[in-house]
């Protein structure tokens, strides 16, 4: 007989030792093991803050102090009333699950609020997570991406942050592997599950996009020293991304629009009552006409007709419709805010860039001028919403980069959506040293 000394797998061990199948001692931050062989311990992604952070930033974000608005006075379901969380988060080692679950309170009570337009959008949302969890895991580890992602923003110290981001991260990926599969053959059984985690994507690169954004654009601020073109290079690569990313939902939208807008999202894909694109104020009247007077930097009498003018006048058209939409969707001034500010529907602002034509998005690429004049317009839209934590620095970073893509010969055809947005051309361009 052997007397070779049997292998024990621990049960709740992290992901490093389950896989080699060794016992793990469960030590924390990192195990013996792990930190024996100096490789990443799962534990470490997961416990090196404590639980009460959550609930501390939970409290931080209450009705008196949020600067994202009081909670709505109808609460949103949790992920218990639907199915059970130990089901829900089955996947995950139980040593683990106390801070999932924290997370997904987390999303279910304040996070839900950033991706949807109203209540019933928000509790649909909520009842369809679980659901969709049971088909497709990723949906549930795109849900924890963008919750971890929510809690970071409030994080009182760097360490605090990067632990959220990292578990952001690391669900993002994992969902990610799963997801690029199932997008090669969308099907009737899992549109709704590509949509959710659609979204959270969306999400997750808007935000974590901000600081590529940042980190170029302030690049010669901290002596760096990227030239103009890398830098401009750069930013034009981070909004390339941004755009495909968007635009990406259509590959789901358009084939299975009839089944989304009768399903689990009904309330969330609803709209039939966005009005008709007609402005409703004399100050969208006015907005409008700039608008279209945008036409004339490519349709004048010197400038021989050229096939992108298609691309161009396709984007200024349904450019022009957005923003009469939002004029009939902003409240008046004395009508009292809603979570988000002053628009009935925040969400209407992200409908332009998921619409854009693809060769609109290809002439941003090549850097043609008027396509990028057409983008730092679009950049007052989303300037409107005020307190979704994903969007916040959009509007800026579109018109920074637009900016520095037209230098400083087109000025005045930004100097508008720079104003509004507030982004200083002037010391955009002392800094980066475009020329005349």
């Amino acid at each position: 007989m052997s007397t070779k000394k049997p292998r024990v797998q621990s049960k709740h061990g992290c992901a490093q030792c389950r896989k080699r199948r060794i016992k793990c001692d469960e030590g924390r931050p990192d195990c013996k093991n792990c930190a024996r062989r100096r490789s990443e311990c799962s534990f470490s992604i997961y416990d090196p803050v404590p639980i009460s952070f959550l609930a501390r930033s939970s409290q931080a974000k209450g009705p008196s102090s949020s600067p994202e608005g009081p909670v709505a006075s109808i609460p949103c379901p949790t992920f218990l009333d639907y199915l059970s969380q130990d089901e829900l988060i089955i996947h995950f080692p139980e040593a683990l699950r106390p801070r999932i679950r924290h997370l997904l309170q987390h999303f279910a009570e304040e996070t839900s609020f950033t991706i949807t337009h109203n209540d019933a959008a928000r509790a649909a949302w909520c009842a369809a997570v679980p659901q969709l969890t049971a088909r497709n895991v990723f949906v549930l580890q795109g849900t924890i991406a963008i919750s971890a992602l929510h809690v970071s923003k409030h994080a009182e110290t760097e360490s605090e942050k990067k632990h959220f981001r990292d578990i952001a991260t690391y669900q993002m990926n994992m969902g990610l592997i799963k997801y690029r599969e199932a997008i090669a053959k969308v099907s009737e059984t899992n549109a709704e599950s590509l949509l959710a985690f659609s979204v959270s994507a969306t999400v997750w690169v808007l935000y974590t996009t901000a600081d590529d954004f940042q980190a170029l654009l302030h690049s010669n601020e901290k002596g760096q020293g990227l030239n103009r073109d890398q830098t401009v290079g750069g930013l034009v690569a981070t909004t390339s991304k941004i755009l495909r990313t968007l635009r990406g939902v259509l590959v789901v939208l358009v084939p299975c629009w009839h089944l989304i807008a009768s399903g689990v999202f009904k309330d969330v894909a609803k709209r039939d009552w966005w009005p008709y694109a007609m402005p409703a104020t004399p100050d969208a009247i006015k907005d409008d006409k700039r608008l279209k007077d945008l036409e004339s930097i490519w349709m004048r009498p010197d400038r021989p007709y050229e096939y992108c003018f298609d691309a161009l006048m396709q984007a200024l058209k349904s450019l022009r419709e957005d923003f009469a939409r939002v004029s009939q969707l902003t409240v008046t001034d004395n009508a009292p805010k809603n979570r988000y500010g002053k628009l009935v529907d925040w969400t209407l602002v992200i409908s332009w860039p998921i619409q854009l034509p693809l060769v609109f998005v290809e002439l941003l690429e090549a850097r043609q001028p008027e396509a990028w004049v057409v983008l730092a317009h679009y950049a007052i839209l989303p300037a409107k919403v005020e307190s979704v934590f994903w969007i916040k620095d959009f509007a800026s970073n579109l018109v920074s980069t637009a900016a520095l893509v037209l230098g400083q010969r087109m000025r005045s055809s930004i100097e508008w959506p720079a104003e509004v947005v507030g982004v200083d051309l002037d010391k955009l361009y002392s800094i980066h040293r475009t020329k005349a």
